[in-house]
């Protein structure tokens, strides 16, 4: 009877123990995969830290004063100035009083003049710099003084007007000064917020609504650069704004394609947005450091009808597998590593609470061995995908374990085997009848 008793004993035992396995191994099945695609990764100690670009906290600012244009010493005369001439006895005819222009502005009084619309008082009469380059002159018809200094034009005139016998060698007064410099007309279109008041989101949160803005400029001739033209609409792109900006040149035939820019997230990929669009240039506002600036001198001035546009962030990160599923946003202007993306995913389920101590409801200890293991699937610019392994306890003393997260990762995490099974193992046989069974037998 005795034996009879102990192989009952032995088979309830065997039974239990077979339970036990069948039913861990079922409940861990979503861990089996991880643990194939674990074998197929690679370890993140094993990756160049540098592999993936320049660091966001490592990015240098662009000399700002490389977005503006070098000034010349004098203004060169060009199609559109309005000048003041004077020449005395011709024009005007017949007048004894030599005549006074107020010198204005009629352009953004936002930005221009800086103290008021007068900025001073001329000799002479207005006169408009034709479009090809010529001024109508009593007495000796249409004179080119495209290109010329204000010296310069008022010899030309001189010379012109004796040529003609009109005046007398040495008794001759001729005046040209600047009136309305000529200027071009732009368009800046930025979908950074546009409103000072700033709201704020907390972390996690994905701003679905936003409104950008959009602004009518007219920039003087050698004010008429990327530099102005921030300064005039609000300055440097905000936080909510990707580091770069697009100059769209306004032509026949040059933007009949949709723009091929690329990925917003390469900060220095080149000034050109793409083959197929010659006429949109690519201006990134920071860079590794000592790298060279990936745009021409020429690039950054504005021309009539060009425009600059200010695009928007878009740089996210997704979370699954044991982190909550979401779409988290990556700051602008700072590093995130492994770590700290889980604590932007609302937190890990781990410790002895189980995910936020809803384990404790149902009488059952949780997850009591964390989660260790985690899981970047990263595509590369080539569109390959690589997957890379992290493991959250080597992370805490090795440096090269903490890896950086790049838009468009997908950050899962996952148990380690060992640690499924052992959670597993207390989850459902914690104080169950079957263990309870087993042991008073």
């Amino acid at each position: 009877m005795i034996r009879t008793n102990q192989l009952q004993n032995i088979t309830a035992s065997i039974a239990a123990t077979a339970l036990i396995t069948i039913t861990t191994l079922s409940s861990t099945g979503c861990h089996i995969h991880s643990v194939a695609s674990a074998r197929n990764s690679i370890p993140a100690n094993r990756l160049d830290p540098n592999l993936f670009g320049c660091s966001r906290e490592a990015l240098a600012p662009l000399p700002f004063s490389s977005l503006g244009q070098v000034k010349p010493e004098q203004h060169i005369i060009g199609p559109g100035d309005t000048l003041s001439i004077y020449v005395y006895g011709v024009f005007p005819a017949n007048e004894e009083e030599t005549p006074v222009q107020q010198r204005s502005q009629a352009i953004n009084q936002r930005y221009y003049p800086p103290r008021g619309t007068v900025v001073g008082p001329l000799t002479g009469l207005p006169a408009r710099v034709e479009g090809n380059g010529t001024i109508d002159m009593p007495l000796i018809g249409d004179v080119n003084i495209t290109g010329l200094t204000m010296p310069q034009a008022v010899a030309k005139l001189k010379q012109a007007y004796l040529d003609e016998n009109v005046l007398q060698e040495g008794k001759e007064r001729v005046t040209v000064d600047l009136l309305i410099p000529r200027v071009r007309r732009i368009v800046v279109l930025r979908q950074d917020t546009p409103n000072p008041a700033v709201a704020l989101t907390p972390p996690g949160v994905v701003d679905q609504v936003h409104r950008g803005s959009g602004e009518v400029i007219d920039l003087p001739i050698y004010e008429n650069d990327v530099l102005h033209a921030l300064g005039a609409t609000g300055g440097l792109p905000g936080t909510d704004a990707a580091r770069e900006l697009y100059v769209i040149r306004n032509g026949a035939g040059i933007n009949t394609q949709f723009l091929s820019g690329g990925s917003l997230q390469g900060l220095v990929s080149g000034g050109e947005a793409g083959q197929c669009n010659a006429g949109v240039i690519r201006i990134p506002l920071a860079g590794c450091p000592c790298d060279g600036i990936p745009f021409q001198p020429a690039d950054v001035v504005l021309h009539e009808g060009d425009t600059v546009y200010i695009p928007r962030r878009d740089e996210y990160f997704i979370t699954g597998g044991l982190l909550p599923g979401a779409r988290i946003p990556l700051p602008r202007d700072k590093d995130v590593d492994v770590l700290e993306a889980i604590a932007l995913a609302t937190g890990s389920p781990g410790g002895p609470l189980g995910i936020g101590g809803q384990a404790l409801i149902g009488g059952r200890p949780g997850y009591v061995r964390e989660a260790t293991q985690v899981m970047i699937l990263r595509t590369l610019p080539d569109g390959r995908q690589i997957n890379i392994r992290v493991d959250l306890d080597r992370a805490i003393t090795d440096q090269k374990q903490r890896i950086r997260i790049m838009p468009d990762d997908v950050v899962m995490l996952h148990q380690k085997p060992g640690a499924a099974f052992f959670n597993t193992f207390l989850n459902y046989f914690s104080g169950d009848g079957i263990l309870v069974s087993s042991i008073a037998d």
